[in-house]
């Protein structure tokens, strides 16, 4: 009988655990190429993926649509065919966020790196953020591999939680 009961309690547990964390986060991510096409300039990621019922995302656009304290990941894959410094950040309903950029440099052609950009922030309902990229120099940016046999590196994986 105490199996049945410690089987059911963590059952409830795991449902009710599951259920809170389904409308507080969202993954995702691109499997899109995104190189600089000028130096210097920042570009808006796309990203794709099922949206939980906290968000909505229309290309590189993600709606919040409840207040509150969220901690905010974006790891870009980086690199492409030149060298030169990346920089990643975020944007909030358009406007830059201060101190949010993070940077690596690509020493050739054939480097690559994971570059993140992470933090808690403080949204309204309906708030809109972007996570924006840009290279000292054309070419550079966010690149996908696709090695046979396991799984595609996409270009971004982006992770938004609440925070309670």
């Amino acid at each position: 009988m105490r199996k049945l009961i410690a089987g059911f309690a963590a059952g409830l547990i795991t449902l009710w655990w599951s259920t809170a964390m389904a409308a507080t986060f969202t993954n995702l991510s691109s499997d899109d190429q995104q190189v600089a096409a000028a130096a210097n300039t920042a570009y808006a990621i796309t990203m794709s993926g099922d949206a939980t019922p906290g968000f909505t995302v229309s290309g590189s656009k993600v709606t919040i649509k409840a207040a509150g304290d969220y901690f905010v990941i974006a790891a870009a894959q980086v690199g492409g065919s030149a060298t030169g410094n990346v920089y990643l950040w975020t944007r909030l309903n358009g406007k830059d966020v201060p101190d949010s950029n993070s940077i690596q440099y690509i020493s050739s052609p054939q480097f690559t790196s994971v570059l993140v950009s992470q933090g808690e922030m403080t949204f309204k309902a309906g708030d809109v953020l972007e996570i924006m990229y840009a290279a000292s120099v054309k070419g550079l940016g966010l690149i996908v591999a696709k090695p046979p046999g396991i799984p595609t590196v996409p270009s971004m994986i982006f992770t938004a939680f609440k925070l309670d």
